[in-house]
């Protein structure tokens, strides 16, 4: 569908992107940052604060969130001096708060954050396909430390949030609660939210968010000195706002008039000119060229 409105390309980039890179072109360019400036608008008004992230992160912050960055399974990233690219903006988030202690009456507190992230492992299964699973997509991620008591409602708060996002862009979505066998190191409890993809005729994970308790805290010294004089490991609380490969998917595919035009959900509108998408200009094809380097001399 994209392909047709020349707003998408996935192909014929393995040389110098590689594998499982993508482009994308004119509205549906356009459908990111929208998607993006949505997210945060409902955030802020939420009590979130906004924060900008670096992308490179030491190893240790990495696996203190519960990532292996050793092995060969790693879904991370490994550069040099120790360094890793991040996997998600949670990662610089905790990071930012480690080594930190707060007093119960600051908690909690609540951080929104947009960044890219980069997963070294991808998929070949057929259901994964296209943009579905890559190495390097735009993320909304939202993030906070609170107190051992205030995890739990934090959890179901974040839950709410991120299906009242995708209620406002009329997504067919289910929420499952993850059972403990579907669970990373990291997490206490989690909720996946699955969207229906017409054309993959499956449900596909959109979001998630975990309650984390105190591993994280753990392994990054973040405190707080409880109204009773304790000092206690804080729990963290991660969820993703939007992940924008995917949500491109579901809109795209839910929303097709026919093969030229796709309808925009109206929370959008307040993003973007107009409240369809159709067919673009073409965009130049990429072809390789081999130069022959000629040694005679003029």
């Amino acid at each position: 569908m994209c392909k047709n409105l020349n707003i998408f390309r996935m192909d014929h980039l393995g040389s110098y992107t590689g594998h499982k890179s993508y482009y994308l072109f004119g509205k549906l360019a356009e459908m990111e940052q929208a998607l993006i400036q949505n997210s945060i608008d409902i955030l802020k008004k939420t009590d979130f604060n906004i924060i900008s992230v670096p992308d490179i992160l030491p190893k240790e912050v990495i696996e203190g969130c519960g990532m292996q960055t050793d092995g060969d399974r790693t879904q991370v990233y490994k550069i040099e001096s120790g360094k890793c690219l991040s996997g998600t903006a949670e990662m610089a988030i905790a990071g930012f708060f480690s080594n930190k202690i707060f007093k119960e009456c600051e908690l909690p507190i609540k951080y929104a954050a947009v960044s890219r992230c980069y997963r070294a492992e991808t998929s070949g299964l057929n259901e994964e396909k296209g943009i579905y699973r890559v190495h390097q997509f735009t993320k909304v991620e939202m993030f906070s430390v609170c107190s051992q008591n205030q995890s739990e409602d934090m959890l179901e708060s974040f839950k709410d949030l991120e299906m009242d996002l995708f209620k406002k862009l009329d997504l067919n979505f289910r929420l499952l609660d993850m059972p403990p066998t579907e669970l990373g190191a990291s997490a206490y409890q989690k909720y996946d939210i699955e969207t229906w993809m017409p054309g993959r005729k499956l449900w596909g994970e959109i979001s998630s968010c975990s309650n984390c308790t105190d591993y994280q805290s753990k392994r990054l010294n973040i405190k707080y000195i409880a109204n009773s004089g304790d000092v206690l490991y804080a729990h963290t609380v991660n969820g993703t706002a939007s992940a924008i490969p995917r949500l491109l998917i579901s809109l795209v595919e839910s929303n097709q008039i026919d093969k030229n035009t796709v309808k925009l959900p109206n929370i959008l509108l307040n993003y973007l000119r107009k409240s369809e998408v159709g067919k673009e200009k073409s965009i130049p094809e990429i072809k390789l060229v081999k130069h022959i380097k000629s040694n005679s001399k003029l």
